[in-house]
């Protein structure tokens, strides 16, 4: 009963005067009052566990669950504990301590995951409140594309008070230890992308005014892309396709029009292709790497089409006037004019299309 009193006690007389958790005014003393620096109230953000959810390319967005633990002093809620029984903290809802708002900085959206009626704090004796918060945060990420699929983004994950200017708060970002071994980020990232890095910093959001100015705790994740699906969705196929249709192409003793048939099978094909990867980017101005992949499969493709169109039209052409001539060389130009140009031609472009692939291979291996 004792105890309870204390606590009672605790809450309501503090101070000498009435504790209101919906109002602070001490003009003599700031909240985190500290005689090196009286002028600013510390709000310390520690980051406990981080969790990807997911990358949206075409909107920019990242999603992400955080695990923070939030803490500050409030002058008004320590106590001596030998008055009190020794009792050095307790547990209570928030809503019966005051709490600074804490908010995402220039974010889509944010879920609280915590129940509203059971939101607890520590209190101990020395008027440190601590706060456990689990959201998740859909931040918004300027992405880079031109290496996709093998590309890597950085995002920011930015936390602000508000209500405080820079002149009345100054946030202190932190990242619990255990979250920043490479071992710990494996289980951060998801299936498409991992966590490479992760940092934290607090940068100042000025204004022209001075007034304005507001203090971020920015938590920076750099993410990894994992291109497998990629390689063998869409690259692999790509070769593959684009290998054999060469061969149909140029297959001797198909008719003209059964070889346009295939090439423009190809094309379609391509151009299916560069839609799906379209809807995976944002719509920017950079052509991404693996646009440059299949784009050259089709300049390859068309390419193929034009020679093949051309040597029978150059067939028509010079096989009567070689024919007149009986001379050595005629006749061996108007047997190259036949099935060996075709191969050669064939060959050329088999070996750009199996450049174009090793080029994207390589990179990845690079990049790996």
């Amino acid at each position: 009963m004792v105890r309870i009193l204390c606590v009672f006690l605790l809450l309501k007389i503090v101070y000498g005067f009435y504790y209101n958790p919906t109002l602070y005014v001490d003009p003599t003393k700031p909240i985190g009052y500290d005689p090196d620096a009286p002028k600013r109230w510390n709000y310390t953000i520690l980051l406990y566990s981080l969790k990807l959810v997911e990358v949206i390319e075409p909107e920019e967005k990242v999603s992400v669950v955080l695990e923070i633990m939030e803490y500050w002093y409030d002058p008004r809620l320590s106590w001596n504990e030998s008055i009190y029984e020794d009792i050095g903290a307790f547990y209570t809802r928030q809503a019966n301590v005051w709490s600074p708002t804490l908010s995402a900085f220039g974010v889509n959206d944010l879920v609280d995951y915590r129940d509203q009626d059971f939101r607890l704090v520590c209190v101990n004796s020395v008027g440190m409140l601590y706060d456990y918060v689990s959201v998740r945060v859909s931040a918004n990420c300027p992405m880079d594309v031109y290496k996709f699929p093998f590309d890597s983004q950085i995002c920011q994950i930015r936390f602000c008070l508000p209500v405080f200017n820079q002149v009345e708060v100054e946030i202190i970002n932190e990242i619990y230890q255990g979250v920043l071994k490479s071992d710990a980020w494996k289980l951060m990232g998801n299936s498409e992308w991992k966590l490479v890095n992760l940092t934290n910093r607090t940068e100042t959001l000025r204004y022209d005014d001075g007034f304005g100015n507001l203090d971020l705790g920015i938590f920076e994740i750099t993410i990894q892309r994992n291109p497998l699906y990629y390689i063998y969705m869409i690259i692999f196929p790509s070769f593959i396709i684009n290998a054999i249709s060469i061969v149909g192409v140029f297959m001797k003793g198909a008719d003209k029009m059964s070889r346009l048939n295939v090439g423009l099978t190809n094309i379609m094909t391509m151009t299916f292709i560069l839609g799906v990867m379209a809807d995976k980017i944002p719509r920017t101005g950079t052509v991404p790497l693996l646009g440059v992949y299949i784009i050259i499969n089709l300049v390859i493709m068309i390419i193929a089409i034009a020679i093949v169109t051309g040597i029978t039209e150059l067939r028509r052409w010079a096989s009567p006037k070689l024919k007149k001539k009986q001379t050595k060389f005629s006749r061996k130009l108007e047997t190259f004019l036949g099935t060996p140009l075709e191969y050669t031609c064939a060959a050329l472009l088999e070996l750009l299309t199996l450049g174009n692939f090793s080029i994207m291979i390589g990179f990845w291996l690079f990049e790996k």
